[in-house]
């Protein structure tokens, strides 16, 4: 994928990819209101990412769904990525993080980065 066409798949699932953010990422200031509640299915991987959820919290204080939205707008993949990434590891691990709004695009976005050679050039 070429870097105006991540660019362009985030843009289009925006509005999904904020509800991601503000519902799951450890930064999120949101009030939780639409997180759904899912059964633990990998309570070894969910201890683990109860360290890591709080090392973001402590790492990134600033609010990431504005985050993402000025790096949607500059073009900071990295950025945009490391937001995505924050709210990924937010998520519950639970085999129900499917149906979660934004996800789907989420996971889309994070496992086919730009080409790195063109996100270079």
């Amino acid at each position: 994928m070429t870097t105006q066409q991540w660019i362009d798949q985030a843009k289009r699932h925006k509005d999904k990819l904020l509800e991601l953010i503000r519902n799951y990422h450890p930064s999120s200031h949101a009030v939780y209101s639409r997180r759904q509640k899912m059964a633990i299915t990998a309570p070894n991987a969910e201890s683990a990412c109860r360290a890591v959820r709080e090392k973001i919290r402590q790492d990134e204080p600033n609010d990431p769904a504005e985050r993402f939205e000025i790096a949607l707008t500059s073009g900071d993949i990295g950025e945009m990525m490391n937001v995505l990434n924050g709210a990924w590891f937010g998520v519950p691990e639970s085999t129900d993080c499917w149906g979660i709004d934004g996800f789907n695009e989420a996971v889309d976005l994070l496992q086919d980065p730009p080409d790195e050679e063109e996100a270079v050039a």
